[in-house]
C-alpha cells in the first residue's frame, strides 16, 4: 500500500461500492455526483469523527485506515 495514503473512504449501497477516495473532500464530491440528496461535507466529517463506519439513507460509509 502507498505509505502516503493515511485513510480511504468508501460508500456502499446494496453490497456495491458507489464511491471511494483517499481524501475526504474528494470522496464527498464523488458521492454527491452519485447521490444528489447527499449531505454537506461537515455532516460526513462529524460522522467519521464519531467512528469508522455509519449508515445514512441506505448507504454504508467506512473509513479504512
Amino acid at each position: 500500500m502507498n505509505k502516503n495514503i493515511t485513510s480511504f473512504f468508501v460508500a456502499n449501497k446494496d453490497n456495491v461500492t458507489v464511491a471511494f477516495e483517499s481524501n475526504m473532500a474528494d470522496f464527498i464530491k464523488v458521492f454527491q455526483n452519485v447521490e444528489p440528496e447527499a449531505r454537506n461535507y461537515q455532516y460526513y466529517y462529524r460522522q467519521f469523527q464519531k467512528g469508522d463506519s455509519f449508515d445514512w439513507n441506505g448507504y454504508h460509509f467506512q473509513q479504512l485506515v
